[in-house]
């Protein structure tokens, strides 16, 4: 009965207001959205159809060229709606390997989200 005793006593001390927060995993959730959305990305492909078609959001690599930012920054302000740009923390590499592909990605623009999460992002900066 001792050992009874002093396991419920070990569990009413735990605390549980320490329990893990679920941190938004962007690899996963650009996994997801190219595999059940639209997706378009290398330089040429994004700047191209960004003449013709908004995107809900771009996303650039850390180690983006400087002149892609200011051209995307460029092309962002002639259009009526801003599209949203988010600045990914790892480099291109990173985001080459978030799409499972063996090259580097530097850019990357989301016509539609599909099952993924990524709309959580824009509510979060703004």
């Amino acid at each position: 009965m001792a050992k009874m005793k002093k396991s419920k006593a070990v569990a009413e001390k735990v605390d549980l207001s320490r329990k893990k927060v679920k941190e938004f995993d962007i690899d996963t959730n650009i996994k997801v959205a190219y595999k059940t959305g639209k997706i378009v990305f290398g330089r040429n492909q994004v700047l191209r159809s960004m003449r013709q078609n908004r995107y809900k959001m771009i996303i650039i690599a850390n180690n983006c060229p400087m002149d892609l930012v200011k051209q995307l920054n460029h092309y962002n302000s002639l259009g009526k709606d801003k599209i949203f740009i988010y600045k990914y923390k790892g480099s291109s590499w990173d985001l080459g390997l978030a799409f499972a592909k063996p090259y580097m990605i530097s850019i990357i623009g989301i016509y539609d989200y599909g099952d993924s999460n990524l709309q959580s992002l824009i509510s979060k900066r703004t």
